[in-house]
């Protein structure tokens, strides 16, 4: 009974502390709509999530990307599906394919480094630059 019941919490610790591997594919699916800001005056593109990206809102994922840095002191990043000459900024791709990293320690990253990290996906209303962002991220690599 012992045995069985160490088992039991072995298993059962091992599904509590796992993420969710994603893979930049996941993201593919979603869709984006003009709208209107009234208070920026301009055109943005809100998202459009899908049922399977709104179930894993909030989850703790794990994905693998690019580095991009988005300022010069090297504060704020950004994870991309592709290096710099190809991500959503320089116009290759779609911005289905970059999300913001919210980092939980504040270090220093170089652009284009490959980085794993884990953090909490969340999916933004379409006020921002990123649709999809990474909350508390910390790289594991």
């Amino acid at each position: 009974m012992k045995k069985l019941m160490f088992l039991v919490l072995v298993l059962l610790g091992n599904t509590a502390f796992s993420q969710v591997k994603i893979k930049w594919s996941t993201f593919e699916r979603l869709q984006f709509e003009e709208v209107y800001d009234a208070e920026s005056a301009a055109w943005l593109l809100a998202p459009i999530f899908t049922e399977d990206l709104n179930k894993l809102d909030g989850e703790e994922i794990k994905i693998t990307g690019y580095i991009i840095a988005l300022d010069v002191i090297g504060d704020e990043y950004a994870l991309s599906a592709f290096p710099f000459a190809s991500c959503f900024f320089c116009g290759a791709s779609g911005p289905e394919s970059v999300m913001e990293l919210l980092l939980e320690n504040k270090e220093k990253y170089l652009t284009d480094e490959v980085h794993t990290f884990v953090g909490r996906l969340r999916l933004n209303d379409g006020t921002g630059i990123f649709p999809i962002s990474l909350d508390k991220a910390k790289s594991v690599d």
